[in-house]
């Protein structure tokens, strides 16, 4: 089995070298390993330049994550792709445990795993199982540096977001086949979903790319569009909540 890694990134000299690290420590080493990077001006470039190991894909302009994701997608040859962001680490066993589970399972193309905002624990074993379209919709658990996907599946992180692209991409893969989840934490976050400093730091833009992601799913089912206004007054309820506590 071909594991490519895919690495988007955007001015992260500081935490660069340590995502690269943490894929070619890997236990289980990858097929490739993909830097994609989104027009930084710092070091960035240099930095991972400085790896034989790993392809190095520079950006002309500042696209966002979802097309530097998509630019690595494009040009990865393993069987699957297993995205990390510049600013996590993984656990040094990820992609053995992973390969295993793919292996065991076959028919999954959408995997996704859990995360710690600590230390590594010990790990034990768990088996795969399916996530509903539903439980999706409620809440993502596909965090991007937990996912894998199977190389060849067609659909892709839809550019146009910049906030929620991953939420939208599982809804779309939920909605036409299965997504698996596996509770192992085998992710290390640089920062908390949702801090200052990443992607997902601003919390009104975030709330209206969820907003804009339960709109969208109409595409889905016509017959969702009923369910939608709820779908909105749960959003914002979830932010007002999070304000206050």
């Amino acid at each position: 089995m071909k594991i490519s890694v895919v690495i988007p990134c955007y001015n992260a000299a500081d935490t660069i070298e340590a995502a690269i690290q943490s894929c070619l420590q890997q236990s289980f080493t990858p097929y490739e390993v993909i830097v994609v990077d989104d027009a930084s001006t710092d070091k960035t470039v240099a930095i991972a330049g400085k790896y034989k190991q790993v392809t190095l894909l520079i950006q002309e302009t500042n696209k966002g994550p979802s097309a530097a994701r998509n630019r690595g997608w494009e040009e990865a040859t393993g069987d699957y792709i297993a995205f990390l962001d510049s600013d996590d680490i993984w656990h040094k066993d990820k992609l053995n445990i992973i390969q295993r589970a793919l292996a065991a399972n076959p028919k999954i193309e959408y995997l996704g795993h859990a995360y710690t905002l600590g230390d590594f624990s010990d790990i034990t074993a768990s088996t795969p199982y399916q996530k509903s379209y539903i439980s999706i919709l409620l809440r993502n658990p596909y965090q991007p540096s937990c996912l894998i996907i199977k190389r060849n599946i067609p659909e892709r992180f839809d550019e146009s977001y910049r906030y929620c692209e991953d939420h939208q991409l599982s809804l779309i893969h939920a909605h036409n086949s299965n997504c698996y989840f596996i509770d192992i934490e085998l992710t290390m976050l640089g920062r908390p979903q949702l801090s200052a400093g990443g992607a997902s730091g601003n919390k009104w833009k975030m709330r209206k790319g969820e907003l804009r992601i339960y709109t969208s799913i109409i595409k889905h089912n016509p017959l969702y569009i009923f369910i939608v206004p709820f779908l909105w007054i749960y959003s914002l309820l979830k932010m007002g909540y999070k304000s206050i506590n």
